[in-house]
């Protein structure tokens, strides 16, 4: 991707990180960011159906951090009673409507401090769910919801994105353009081309990427119009989270660096994990 200059648009700065739905401003470009992306799913179908016990009901999932039901709907099609839960309402009230008719339920939650007091065969953070957590803290408690929801013999897997160089080199980047496509029409309006561009500035010390996304919106013969949201991803290191994982009373079962299943190896481009609830928890 060629390094782009930002055009001189109206900006429509997205909430702060500390507003009440931080990432309401994502909510109505987020399909449209992930359109195509399904490699992960085959994966999540097969896992669940592995931990269904037999001649049971298809086994129950808790999904963290599901966005507007990607993954919530294809488990939902398989017949898994699915409960997903992420931060914003916005993505939330997408996910209930894309899932209307199946078998899932939609909830607002922080996967830091969730509670449901129900437990699940299957509890899945996908794509790069766990860089949302600016902290070991919050990486930690984040496990702890992932094991106080997992039933005894269920499976939990965990996807995060591999480093790349340019995660560790300090600074901001330039701004690229990422893809242009078509939002749809709703309301009767005409449709819409949205352009992303995207600006990182790395903080390789603290593991932390500050991410800027800008959404250029063009409508059919109106001004164009600048979406812009902000947010921080963290990079943390295996170790730091099987040390997690075995705080929380998980212990990992499997590296690996793709959907697959392969092996975890320096080249990969996805780190994921499979981990069950360990006999006894480790930490506090």
């Amino acid at each position: 991707m060629e390094p782009i200059p930002a055009p001189a648009t109206r900006d429509r700065p997205s909430p702060s990180r500390g507003g009440a739905d931080p990432l309401s401003a994502l909510a109505p470009f987020y399909d449209l960011d992930v359109d195509g992306y399904d490699a992960d799913i085959d994966l999540y179908r097969v896992l669940a159906s592995q931990v269904t016990r037999r001649g049971a009901r298809p086994a129950t999932v808790l999904e963290l951090g599901c966005g507007t039901g990607r993954v919530a709907e294809a488990l939902g099609r398989a017949g898994h009673p699915v409960t997903a839960v992420d931060v914003s309402a916005a993505m939330i009230a997408r996910c209930r409507e894309r899932c209307r008719g199946l078998p899932v339920r939609g909830l607002r939650g922080d996967m830091r401090a969730l509670d449901l007091g129900e437990r699940f065969r299957l509890v899945l953070v996908p794509l790069g769910g766990l860089e949302h957590m600016e902290s070991a803290v919050a990486l930690a408690s984040a496990l702890s919801t992932v094991e106080r929801h997992l039933a005894p013999g269920g499976l939990a897997v965990v996807d995060v994105a591999a480093p790349q160089p340019e995660d560790l080199a300090p600074g901001a980047q330039p701004l690229v353009q990422g893809w242009t496509r078509e939002l749809p029409s709703t309301g009767g309006a005409a449709a819409s081309s949205v352009t992303k561009l995207v600006s990182l500035e790395a903080r390789p010390s603290e593991g932390l990427r500050n991410v800027t996304w800008h959404f250029d919106v063009q409508p059919q013969g109106g001004a164009l119009e600048r979406v812009t949201v902000r947010f921080s991803l963290r990079m943390s290191t295996a170790g730091e989270r099987e040390l997690a994982a075995a705080l929380a009373g998980l212990r990992v079962t499997g590296w690996y660096g793709d959907y697959e299943l392969t092996p975890l190896a320096d080249d990969a481009a996805r780190i994921v994990a499979t981990l069950r609830r360990s006999r006894r928890r480790r930490g506090p």
